[in-house]
């Protein structure tokens, strides 16, 4: 199973400065007081893995993802977020213990995607992270609400989530 490493963010919502979350082996928790970013990690990772819906990642559309700025410092001119995956097992076809995959966009809400710095489709990504069962959409990210409405469903729809 590719795991993840490590995610950057620099320009991301509200991680105005570059940004290093390190992810070790077992379960990592991020905790924090409301407000102090912790669902924009979630975000940041649903982008990074192609999201294709401004909505589902909180905002009204993608260039609202960009940091707009602070007391003490100036809006970004683009958001980037790289998510770093151990490939040691190379569960995804490239031939590199380590997969880093880029995703920038601009203030006019363009997205550039890159796999280890070359520049990729949205598509490419799709299909690379598919061979590795993760996908942007997919029941491997549980985002904030997800837990109530998983907890509300009746046992049948949970098992169909399970077996999907």
């Amino acid at each position: 199973m590719a795991k993840l490493k490590r995610l950057e963010l620099t320009g991301f919502k509200s991680f105005g400065r570059r940004t290093i979350i390190e992810f070790s082996d077992g379960v990592t928790s991020i905790i924090g007081p409301n407000g102090g970013g912790k669902s924009c990690i979630v975000d940041a990772i649903c982008f990074v893995l192609g999201r294709s819906s401004a909505k589902s990642l909180r905002a009204e559309r993608f260039a609202d993802l960009i940091f707009n700025g602070g007391k003490k410092e100036k809006p970004a001119k683009e958001a980037e977020v790289t998510i770093y995956l151990d490939n040691a097992g190379r569960e995804l076809p490239i031939n590199s213990r380590e997969v880093r995959i880029t995703r920038s966009i601009d203030i006019s809400g363009n997205s550039v995607y890159r796999i280890n710095g070359k520049r990729s489709s949205r598509a490419e990504i799709l299909e690379l992270l598919a061979e590795a069962k993760v996908y942007p959409d997919g029941h491997n990210i549980i985002s904030q609400g997800d837990v109530t409405k998983i907890i509300e469903m009746s046992p049948i729809e949970r098992r169909q989530i399970i077996d999907e």
